[in-house]
């Protein structure tokens, strides 16, 4: 195993500080001079690291974009109903794995599309929407799935309400049926 240079134990706390930054205030409300002062360092060392507080949030995202990633390549192959099933179980236990960023999230997604660190990740959730939905032709389907994901995320937003299984059984039973999925 490789050892960890000083450099990538910077990156890792500014990462982790700002993480707890944005949660606590908000992304647009924090600054990098909050998030050099969080980690001890200046704000130089941040941009040395980073290319702005976008590339910043890009980071605090990366795991959760990740598993996305990761969840896309097991469903894509299967067929529509199965990856349906799969791409919802999978998404619920994503969003309480990664639910710390969920209120992250929610306050950039506004302008989100506008980063263009997010592409990618705008893309691949709106490619497991239409998995979740079923498939692309079915538009009340398609917005009852945005719908009932957009609950998930409010519900997971509160984190300290329930405890992570009370959080997946809600989610999971609510999403299949909304979905109309057995449950």
């Amino acid at each position: 195993m490789a050892a960890t240079t000083v450099r990538d134990r910077t990156r890792r706390e500014i990462v982790q500080q700002a993480m707890a930054l944005f949660q606590s205030n908000g992304y647009t409300a924090t600054s990098l001079q909050d998030i050099a002062t969080a980690t001890g360092c200046s704000k130089a060392t941040v941009l040395y690291h980073f290319n702005g507080k976008a590339a910043v949030l890009a980071a605090v995202l990366e795991p959760s974009h990740a598993g996305l990633v990761k969840l896309l390549a097991e469903v894509s192959p299967l067929p529509a109903a199965e990856a349906q099933r799969i791409a919802i179980k999978r998404f619920v236990e994503l969003a309480v794995e990664f639910r710390g960023v969920i209120s992250v999230l929610q306050d950039v997604l506004p302008t989100m599309d506008e980063m263009p660190e997010f592409t990618d990740l705008i893309s691949r959730g709106i490619q497991l929407t239409v998995i979740m939905a079923g498939g692309p032709d079915d538009q009340l389907e398609l917005g009852l799935t945005k719908f009932a994901v957009n609950g998930l995320l409010a519900e997971c937003r509160h984190s300290g309400e329930r405890t992570d299984a009370e959080l997946q059984a809600l989610c999971d039973t609510a999403l299949q049926r909304l979905l109309r999925l057995p449950s």
